[in-house]
């Protein structure tokens, strides 16, 4: 997407600083605080940012950054522009399509062999974070509620041992990453609640085509909270 200068909103930066993680280096470090804003919209779609602002509030060089920036412009979430910055990618919903194409792909027989192998600790744990969700859509807090959202998810991937297929797929994710945080304020909430009480269910009776089913009904809800999101928030969208 090229935009004219007449077109594009420069914000002040307003991110959101996490601590630097033991061991992490500052690409990583600067790729973690960058993509984490994008998707919680702290950086919004359609805003410019800069390489120096960014390495100033990191306390960090702007080298890492600029090397992060290249990293997210491959997927596409950003935009580098040659002698004005970066530009945070307005959302674009092939390619929000594209990612839950490859989620859903994955997850999906992650999912099922969760189903298979996961022990009664790990249900515990499951019921356990979508009580957490429950706790923080009450409290109206997106940030923690898309926390434990992430983690039901995460889980099944840790139960079954694939964190590279987790990894894989979370490069691509944070065009749907994003496009979950506007569902979150249209009211998604209790529904993302309900599904994940029902992919648990199926997992304690241990009934794999049901979990499979479950999920991908899930994760295909992006179809049907589309046209709502989009009629809700027409500036952020291509």
């Amino acid at each position: 997407m090229l935009v004219d200068n007449t077109e594009i909103q420069v914000y002040s930066l307003c991110m959101k600083i996490m601590k630097k993680n033991d061991g992490e280096t500052n690409h990583d470090y600067a790729l973690r605080v960058i993509k984490e804003n994008i998707e919680n919209l702290e950086l919004k779609p359609g805003s410019m940012i800069s390489e120096q602002e960014i390495a100033s509030n990191l306390s960090i060089s702007r080298t890492p950054v600029h090397e992060a920036l290249q990293e997210l412009a491959k997927t596409k979430i950003v935009e580098i522009l040659p002698q004005r910055g970066s530009l945070v990618s307005l959302i674009d919903m092939q390619l929000v399509d594209e990612a839950c194409f490859i989620r859903a792909n994955i997850e999906s027989a992650v999912t099922e062999l969760a189903c298979e192998m996961a022990t009664q600790k790990d249900i515990d744990a499951l019921e356990e974070n979508i009580v957490l969700q429950e706790f923080y859509y009450k409290k109206e807090n997106f940030e923690k509620f898309m926390e434990f959202d992430n983690a039901f998810h995460r889980s099944m991937y840790q139960i079954t041992g694939r964190m590279l297929c987790y990894y894989t797929v979370q490069l691509m994710n944070i065009h749907h990453n994003r496009f979950r945080t506007l569902g979150l304020h249209s009211s998604n909430a209790p529904r993302i609640i309900t599904e994940h009480h029902a992919i648990l269910d199926a997992i304690k009776k241990k009934n794999v085509k049901k979990t499979r089913e479950e999920f991908l009904h899930h994760i295909n809800r992006v179809h049907i909270d589309a046209t709502e999101i989009q009629q809700k928030y027409p500036a952020y969208f291509k």
